[in-house]
């Protein structure tokens, strides 16, 4: 039974260590990385921007939430020059992994099979997140949080959970937009741990006094430690301003709901359909914390795609429970398994190495142009704009929506959609760089006001006459 326990935990970390195959740098790294070299090298957090010409010359509040993580990710470049990015994003997933394996060891030894499906779930939904950015270590700061929080339910005896004030403290310094889950989460299992009862596939075992005291402690802690960062209490409502503001979740890929229309979002409600149906034909019960916590991810990660991690990792305390045991009996034909299901692994995620591993973003003969032009009002392109501040370039707009929300992200958005005339008289924007195929470039192609200057592969650059 060890030798299987360890092949079983083999196959969750191996598979899913596949994912690491599609890393990118997406484009929010770039300013991540700057933003982490201005506080070592200046030993100080920006509360106000710092990196775009409108933002600076209009005193923009910027919320550095992130500020720790874009130190470390810094430290890492410092150490591992041009592959810092790479082994930051390599170096959490795999704390990740292993974490949710040695946690989880004894359930996903008892199915084989069914740890391999669930184990290539967990490798789709991971090969879309494996970027350098502060979200890799909120995943192993929530598997650590629902840890504690479920061995508090399950043993009455537990004092694990008053760890979770101490995580709560550091998710408010290397991620604090989702700094809220711990203390919600903890008034979650509190409330459920109230009830007591037995209808149908459901039940819910009432908890001790002392396992609900506990819970309300470290909520407490948890939500007043949150403060503890350099925007203070502020923290304490910047998730819920986020998650509220419909100009950024209708902008941003990212902040989009899972949509049917969009094949990379599949994925999503395959995940949904797959515990479902585990949990509906299982013969065992259906613990209320479990449908409890399993329905509270359900509504963040069809809120938003960005969530669907945390969905996969909330599903993997709950789903194993319903697993029946079973042992492959012949070594041979896990070893069979594990390699079958290596090679699709492989073979899916191979198609992502050559474009994610660039860190090219924009040809250098466009970047020392436009240095060389020194431009004071440039218009960029959304997805430009990380990269552009990576090569010390001052922005119009980039990958902080937050900051922009309530300014100019509705106008950069109506300028590249829509190339509107009384939005390029009111900016006098004096340069442009933008991708081929959007609004804006028809526009300027036929002003006489501007003209192409350069172009290369998609990117044009206009320049005022």
């Amino acid at each position: 039974m060890k030798k299987f326990s360890r092949m079983a935990i083999i196959i969750f970390i191996g598979i899913l260590f596949l994912a690491i195959f599609s890393f990118g740098f997406g484009n929010d790294f770039f300013w991540h990385i700057k933003a982490g070299e201005y506080i070592v090298t200046n030993l100080k957090i920006p509360y106000y921007d710092i990196f775009s010409w409108y933002g600076i010359s209009n005193n923009l509040y910027w919320f550095s939430h992130e500020w720790l993580s874009e130190v470390v990710l810094y430290l890492y470049k410092i150490v591992f020059k041009d592959f810092g990015a790479i082994f930051f994003a390599v170096s959490m997933y795999i704390v990740l992994i292993v974490l949710l394996a040695i946690i989880h060891k004894n359930k996903i030894s008892k199915n084989i099979f069914f740890t391999v499906i669930w184990s290539l779930l967990g490798m789709l939904v991971f090969s879309e997140v494996m970027l350098p950015r502060p979200h890799m270590i909120s995943y192993i700061l929530l598997v650590i949080t629902l840890y504690c929080l479920f061995d508090n339910y399950n043993n009455k005896h537990s004092k694990k959970i008053y760890i979770l004030p101490f995580i709560s403290l550091l998710w408010s310094n290397f991620h604090g937009g989702s700094s809220n889950l711990v203390y919600i989460l903890c008034i979650i299992f509190l409330i459920v741990g109230l009830f007591q009862f037995n209808f149908g596939k459901i039940m819910a075992d009432r908890i001790s006094k002392k396992q609900i005291i506990r819970y309300l402690i470290v909520a407490i802690l948890s939500f007043l430690v949150l403060a503890i960062n350099p925007h203070g209490v502020k923290i304490w409502a910047y998730p819920y301003q986020n998650m509220g503001d419909t100009l950024m979740i209708s902008s941003i890929l990212e902040w989009a709901s899972p949509s049917l229309n969009n094949a990379s979002n599949y994925i999503d409600f395959l995940i949904l359909g797959f515990v479902i149906i585990t949990m509906i034909i299982s013969k065992y019960k259906i613990k209320l914390i479990d449908f409890i916590i399993l329905g509270f991810f359900l509504v963040l990660g069809f809120k938003s795609v960005r969530f669907i991690p945390l969905l996969y990792i909330a599903s993997t305390f709950i789903i194993f429970n319903f697993v029946d045991e079973y042992v492959v009996s012949d070594n041979r034909i896990a070893i069979v398994l594990i390699v079958i299901m290596l090679l699709i692994s492989g073979g899916f995620l191979s198609t992502k190495l050559k474009s994610n591993y660039k860190i090219e973003q924009i040809p250098d003969n466009i970047i020392n142009y436009i240095k060389e032009k020194n431009p004071q009002r440039l218009f960029n392109f959304y997805d430009y704009g990380g990269y552009l501040i990576y090569k010390d370039i001052k922005v119009f707009i980039d990958g902080r929506a937050d900051m922009y929300s309530n300014n100019i992200l509705r106008d950069a958005i109506d300028l590249q959609n829509r190339g509107y005339k009384y939005l390029l008289d009111n900016y006098d924007f004096d340069m442009f760089i933008i991708p081929n195929n959007i609004a804006l470039n028809i526009h300027l192609s036929t002003n006489d006001n501007y003209y192409v200057s350069m172009q290369e592969d998609n990117i044009v650059i206009y320049e005022k006459r």
